[in-house]
């Protein structure tokens, strides 16, 4: 599996992890999982579109 792959698959589960443990616990410290997910996710995403291209 490529790298970027991984990333964006690793970015899809920390945003669903987050999502989980804030419903569950109600801290607002889990914001940040989701958004770690989200910039790790993106990361990926332009990377594949990046080895897609050229």
């Amino acid at each position: 599996m490529q790298r970027g792959t991984v990333f964006l698959f690793l970015g899809i589960f920390s945003i669903l992890a987050g999502v989980l443990a804030l419903k569950l616990t109600d801290r607002n410290v889990f914001w940040a999982l989701i958004a770690l997910g989200a910039a790790i996710g993106s990361h990926g995403g332009i990377s594949i579109s990046q080895r897609a291209r050229g």
